[in-house]
Formats: structure tokens, sequence, C-alpha cells
């Protein structure tokens, strides 16, 4: 009896200490989303930990590296992304949806973070799965809008991640948002199959 009633105690504050733990990863991930996307991926951890409320030792215990954090951040814009793709899909117009996609993506460009690494690599630190399923839904946005005769027939899905990532680098690269959405214009008009 006496053990049943030790246990029954114990479990809540476990439980309660569980919980404190997803509350701080939630904060700390919340902040890093934040900092990132004003500061880009130089911010230091202690910056995340102060924006978070949280001790430097409570960030790294759960992001092993700040390489692993910043990895989390961008797999989530990754997964945002991924739904924008399917999103498109779902749309009637081919050329619509291709379009559509392409506003939403280069505005996704914007996140300093996200741009940093895209200007960098030419791609983010994201998992496996999560690549191919932007790429396989990239790919048939591609050959959609280009069975509608609304993209060029020699354009490929890694040809709009080569752009994408030109795109990225305007987002990083000092000037008027009015030049970036005129690049943008410029380069869906490029993009249009027919003459241009």
């Amino acid at each position: 009896m006496e053990a049943t009633s030790r246990l029954s105690t114990e479990i809540p504050a476990e439980r309660q200490l569980r919980a404190d733990a997803r509350r701080n990863r939630a904060r700390v991930l919340a902040a890093a989303e934040a900092v990132f996307a004003e500061v880009g991926v130089h911010a230091g951890i202690e910056l995340i930990a102060h924006r978070a409320g949280v001790g430097v030792g409570t960030v790294c215990r759960n992001f092993a590296t700040k390489e692993d954090l910043i990895a989390e951040v961008l797999t989530a814009r990754g997964e945002a992304l991924l739904d924008v793709a399917r999103a498109a899909l779902a749309e009637a117009d081919p050329a619509v949806a291709f379009e559509r996609f392409m506003v939403a993506a280069a505005s996704a460009a914007r996140y300093k973070a996200l741009a940093e690494e895209m200007a960098l690599r030419g791609e983010v630190p994201i998992r496996e799965s999560l690549r191919q399923d932007l790429h396989d839904a990239l790919d048939q946005l591609v050959r959609r809008a280009q069975g509608a005769g609304a993209l060029r027939s020699d354009v490929t899905a890694d040809d709009i991640k080569l752009i994408l990532s030109g795109l990225a680098q305007t987002a990083v690269t000092p000037g008027e948002e009015s030049s970036r959405e005129r690049f943008l214009r410029v380069v869906l008009d490029g993009l249009r199959a027919g003459p241009r």
C-alpha cells in the first residue's frame, strides 16, 4: 500500500517535469524561429535563450548543437512550404497553381535564416524524406503547368530549385522590396511558354 501511494505521488511530479521540458523546448523553438528570421543563422545561442526566457543550458539540453536547432527550425519552414505546394497542386488551374507556389516560395525565402542557407548551399538542412517530398511536389507542379502550356517545356524541377536559390540570394542582398518583386516577375515571365 505504501509503495502504491509513493508511486502515485511520484508520477505526477515526473509528468510535470516532462511537461515543463516540453514547454521549454517549445519556447526555445519559438524564440529561435523569431531570432533566425530577424538576425539569420549567425545569431548566438545566448540571444535565443534570452528571448525564450530560459538559460543557455536549457537550449543546449534540447539541441546538442546550434546546427541541430537551425535544422529543426528550417524543417518546420520546409514542412510549411510543402503544405503550400500541396495546396497549389489542388488548384484547378495549373498555371495559377505554379505561380501561386513561386510567389509563396519567394516570400518564404525572405525568412533570413532560410535565405542564408539557400543562398550558401542551394538547399536547406532538412531531413531527406522532406527534401524528396518537396522535390516531388515541385516536379508535379512543373509538369502540370507544362501540360497546360503555361510553362516552358525545357524547365525542370531542378531549374526551379536553382531559381528559388537565386531568389533567396536577393532576400539577403540589401535593396528595395520593389526590386525583389520585379525580379520575381521577370523570372516568372521568362518561365512562361510561348512568346515573351
